[in-house]
């Protein structure tokens, strides 16, 4: 019971913390026992199989646990708390635990899945709502169903050329903390085309990766390199996400990566101000909704083929940002076929 504990939701550990810890408990340690050990003495649980599995689904219900019988207990003996009969080894306390312990990962990767779902469900909204009234608009009760997961604010961007920004950033192998490429791509549905663009950090043009990473920096399929400094580069970035933010009234754009975190955190580190009206998208979780599986992180090449999106050239940031924001509509589309 102390060691599955540790294992249930903040809000409620502190009072099982004050229960376990205090100092009249540790000090009867003859009479109770957070476990059994192979020794010269009878150690037993005190807690059955069944009293485990329902305070386990209790707290993921997140009742309340009443601890005030067992805090009065510990004035008292527990002489009337009966061994549990199904627990005879040490083995079986280990086994308890550790399936405790997989129950919980069960619960958060269910709870992470669900939340998956919702982006894949906003992000397809997004994409959708200019359509609505038009001859290629979905089924209206398909429309209906993905729109509710909008706040008005965001539904109406959406319905006025909001724009869909992918990024991705290249990094020298050697050391991550140099940066080699920045790409990113637009796309609005008014005019239906991405643009594409792709700048290569002069900083670092004597840097190149090869052994872990290729190196495409100089193959870019989707217009022209641009050459400029670090600062440059993030400075047209920036002007992007402003561009993106001025295009409604509310100041709503969609970023997307393969791997948010790990983009965000490069671009908050070189000093990119991101917008307040800034909503973000991971292809990675939108892909782990698609498939129903909560730990699936599949990398983009192996994605995109998956998916049936010819790729070229991976491993060059602008190609990684076009293809990403390619991923991002392919997924969208194919969650309003499956919600049809």
């Amino acid at each position: 019971m102390y060691e599955w504990s540790k294992e249930c939701p903040k809000d409620l550990k502190p009072g099982l913390d004050a229960f376990f810890i205090s100092k009249d408990f540790l000090d009867r340690q003859s009479v109770f026992y957070k476990g059994m050990e192979d020794s010269s003495q009878k150690w037993v649980a005190l807690i059955s199989m069944s009293g485990i599995e329902e305070t386990h689904a209790m707290i993921c219900r997140k009742f309340s646990l009443p601890f005030s019988v067992l805090h009065e207990a510990q004035n008292t003996t527990f002489s009337q708390v009966s061994a549990a009969p199904r627990m005879p080894l040490a083995a079986a306390y280990n086994k308890f635990i550790k399936d405790i312990v997989k129950l919980n990962k069960l619960a958060r990767s269910a709870e992470r899945l669900l939340s998956y779902k919702k982006e894949l469900g906003r992000a397809t909204a997004m994409v959708i709502a200019p359509l609505i009234g038009s001859v290629s608009a979905p089924e209206s009760d398909t429309v209906n169903t993905l729109l509710a997961s909008l706040t008005p604010s965001e539904r109406s961007a959406a319905m006025n050329d909001m724009w869909f920004i992918s990024v991705d950033i290249e990094s020298f192998e050697s050391d991550h903390s140099k940066i080699l490429e920045i790409g990113w791509s637009i796309w609005a549905l008014s005019v239906n085309k991405f643009v594409d663009k792709h700048y290569a950090i002069s900083n670092f043009r004597h840097l190149k990766n090869g052994k872990y990473v290729a190196d495409r920096r100089d193959r870019f399929m989707f217009g022209d390199t641009v050459w400029a400094t670090l600062k440059e580069s993030i400075a047209a970035f920036q002007d992007t996400l402003e561009a993106a933010a001025g295009r409604n009234a509310q100041g709503l754009f969609a970023l997307i990566a393969h791997d948010m975190s790990s983009d965000e955190g490069y671009l908050r580190k070189m000093g990119v101000q991101f917008p307040s009206g800034m909503i973000k998208f991971d292809t990675v979780d939108m892909n782990a909704a698609r498939v129903g599986d909560a730990n699936c992180k599949t990398g983009l090449g192996k994605l995109l083929d998956e998916l049936g999106i010819d790729n070229y050239c991976l491993h060059n940031a602008g190609n990684d940002a076009h293809y990403t924001l390619e991923l991002f509509l392919k997924l969208t589309r194919n969650n309003i076929k499956q919600n049809a």
